[in-house]
């Protein structure tokens, strides 16, 4: 038994993540904040924005990382992805852990994701199912969304219960 708090969804999503010191990042379901800690350790003169619809979540992802907040490195905003204040900055990257919504009617999220990622910026959605075959619709109906929505899409290899979704902006 692994005695590591962090779940292994999570070291996927770092090992797949294309992070690079200055980028600026944004986790749509930062939940208790343990990704965004992940990649703040990962950046120096970037930051991350972590945003999750729950209010005791960002207090949570926010006390986590207190020390990467203080620097400048980690931020955190409650509301959902439609609504929630992202700044002025566009993102290098996006990425999502375990967020159904992507498989979903999600047009207004995937239309204003696609206006805040830079050109060539990428949106990465990971999840974990119970099963192989929830993975494997997830991948299907994520891919369709993103296309639609005018990302260039592929999917990753991943274990049989998880999917990795990547969708970039064309440019």
């Amino acid at each position: 038994m692994s005695t590591d708090p962090v779940a292994p969804r999570f070291h996927q999503a770092m090992e797949v993540l294309p992070l690079a010191p200055a980028l600026r990042v944004l986790e749509v379901g930062c939940g208790h904040g343990i990704a965004l800690g992940l990649v703040a350790s990962r950046l120096r003169d970037g930051c991350v924005l972590g945003i999750d619809r729950s209010e005791k979540m960002v207090a949570q992802a926010l006390r986590r990382n207190a020390d990467a907040v203080l620097g400048g490195r980690v931020l955190a905003r409650t509301g959902t992805l439609a609504e929630v204040d992202l700044g002025r900055e566009a993102f290098d990257v996006a990425f999502a852990i375990n967020v159904s919504l992507f498989a979903d009617d999600a047009n207004v999220e995937l239309s204003r994701l696609r206006e805040r990622l830079r050109p060539g910026g990428s949106l990465f959605l990971f999840h974990e199912a119970p099963v192989a075959a929830h993975a494997k619709r997830f991948a299907t109906q994520a891919s369709r969304n993103l296309e639609a929505h005018g990302f260039t899409v592929r999917v990753l290899p991943a274990a049989p219960s998880r999917a990795c979704v990547v969708g970039q902006v064309p440019g």
